[in-house]
């Protein structure tokens, strides 16, 4: 069965379509897309109708240049006679495709000899991408969709290697629009991506113990007692929040096995103590329940033994009750006069009551507007974050902490930063600190019946988006990097040094390069470190962020 490449997927055609059905293909999808208000699905349908287009051509030159090799008719007779009937042209072999060729050989070499690490698969995609046959562009595409389409039909020996070797070698990781051109075999590699990265961003500790577990299911079936009370829950949660990634990098029929391996073990160790299952039986004979009782008693004799003990304590001496008393007192109520007396009418010490309140919940002049992360929701994560925040004199937040988490640290980066740019109303009233403390509330809920649709409310109410997002996301980047600018000295004038920044998929900063110099060095280097200070941006409206981002920065 021929295999069809993911961009006459894309277009709804067979591997054996021809131009006038890749046009017609073409232009019936064209007439279903807004260029100007969805240009990235237009690039990708252009991108998808060329590469079919060539495809197509192809094809037509392979029929092509079969039908020249058939040997010419004959001449005609120069004689009255009849030639006699010349034999049949013998079939010409059809040409094989080279990218195709390549796939094949490919394919059984991994086979043959799996991959056994990461330098070692990139080392094969070099040296067959060297190939004379892959000089063309339109070549070296059908070549890694082709590698993509291999990764996505699932685990094999050695596939772990060539998976991060080829995220590397064709840009993958940061190049998600790239991947997406493939077809749905792009579409499966890059969710991949997305839950590896999900995966990389657990605590550290929770993160290498799940890794060195997912590396033990990717090696073995049985991988002992031991292995399997500490790591089956680990492996468990794995293939519950990343089952793509899993599926494209490790032997996941392991699973089933470790599963049923772990219920073995717990029947046999039931059978090797039948002790412990029949205390579950309900029959307790007379000699159990009399030893039963004596414990009991004997246990309820010694707790009201220990009871007395730490309840009782000696009076302290007449002397020094006298002493302490007034010096106890002496804060709050006033010395007795010279003529009482100190003994029967000593003054008692008054009790220390403090006063312990929650902050109460903030109302706003300006209401967070919390973006619910576009991960978090393909993921599936939802929960509710209580934020206690200290205000300052015109309801600016300048201090916040995290009293409840949502369990996801997406969505308490996502709270953090709805908060941030809030306004609160304080109280009026003269006696009031310009610095009080309220606490805010941001939940995000995921539609049970869309998981694609989500949001994100404010002490219970949802928020209308701000009308200009644009301008909202710059004044959201601005608050985060200005407070981390530290002036040193004078800067002379108001210089700009844009630096373009590398960005995540959930915001966090992984480099930052200077674009656009200031002409003060000393300016350049105070904006890097803010930028590295910063160390993270905030989520656009549609809960994403760029893949980079150019930061212009003045001091003032």
């Amino acid at each position: 069965m021929t295999e069809v490449p993911g961009f006459l997927l894309e277009l709804g055609l067979r591997a054996d379509a021809d131009e006038r059905a890749v046009r017609r293909a073409y232009a019936v999808q064209l007439k279903q897309l807004d260029q100007a208000a969805q240009p990235l699905q237009f690039q990708q349908l252009r991108e998808a109708y060329e590469a079919a287009l060539h495809w197509a051509r192809q094809a037509r030159d392979v029929q092509e240049a079969e039908a020249a090799q058939a040997p010419p008719s004959p001449p005609e007779a120069v004689v009255e006679a009849a030639p006699e009937p010349a034999p049949p042209p013998a079939p010409a072999e059809p040409r094989a495709d080279p990218v195709r060729d390549i796939l094949v050989a490919l394919d059984t070499k991994l086979q043959q000899a799996p991959l056994r690490s990461v330098p070692e698969a990139t080392a094969l995609l070099e040296h067959t991408l060297e190939d004379p046959r892959l000089l063309d562009m339109d070549a070296r595409f059908l070549f890694e969709a082709n590698i993509a389409h291999l990764l996505a039909c699932g685990w094999r020996p050695g596939h772990e290697h060539l998976f991060e070797a080829a995220l590397v070698f064709f840009d993958w990781r940061t190049d998600s629009a790239r991947l997406l051109r493939l077809g749905q075999a792009g579409q499966v590699v890059d969710r991949a991506i997305v839950e590896q990265d999900a995966q990389g961003q657990q605590a550290p500790d929770d993160r290498d113990a799940q890794r060195h577990y997912l590396e033990l299911l990717r090696r073995t079936a049985d991988p002992g007692p031991q292995a399997l009370a500490l790591g089956l829950g680990r492996v468990m949660h794995a293939a519950a929040t990343y089952p793509t990634w899993l599926r494209l990098t490790m032997d996941i029929s392991n699973i089933e096995a470790w599963r049923e391996r772990e219920a073995t073990l717990s029947r046999g160790t039931l059978q090797s103590h039948p002790s412990a299952a029949s205390a579950h039986s309900g029959s307790i004979s007379a000699s159990r329940l009399t030893v039963w009782f004596a414990i009991f008693f004997v246990g309820v004799l010694v707790f009201a033994l220990l009871r007395a003990a730490f309840n009782w304590k000696e009076e302290p001496p007449a002397d020094i009750a006298r002493t302490q008393a007034p010096r106890t007192a002496r804060a709050s109520v006033p010395a007795p006069s010279i003529g009482s007396g100190i003994g029967a009418n000593a003054i008692p010490a008054p009790e220390l009551i403090t006063a312990t309140h929650e902050p109460q919940e903030a109302r706003y002049t300006h209401p967070p507007y919390p973006i619910y992360p576009a991960t978090s929701k393909r993921l599936g994560e939802k929960g509710t974050v209580t934020l206690k925040i200290r205000t300052g004199p015109a309801g600016e937040v300048v201090e916040m902490i995290v009293l409840r988490g949502s369990g996801f640290q997406r969505l308490d980066n996502a709270a953090l930063d709805a908060v941030r740019m809030a306004r609160v109303l304080t109280r009026n009233y003269p006696e009031s600190s310009p610095n009080e403390w309220y606490q805010a509330t941001i939940d995000f809920r995921l539609d049970p019946t869309d998981p694609t649709r989500a949001t994100a409310t404010a002490a219970g109410k949802p928020v209308v988006p701000p009308a200009a997002s644009s301008s909202s996301y710059g004044a959201r980047v601005n608050a985060l990097i200005r407070p981390n600018i530290v002036l040193t000295k004078s800067v002379p004038g108001n210089p700009v040094a844009e630096y373009t920044v590398s960005l995540t998929p959930d915001g966090l900063i992984s480099g930052a390069r200077l674009s656009k110099a200031s002409g003060v060095k000393e300016w350049d280097a105070i904006a890097l470190r803010a930028i590295q200070k910063t160390g993270r941006l905030p989520l656009t409206d549609d809960g994403t962020v760029p893949s980079e981002i150019v930061l212009a920065l003045r001091p003032w």
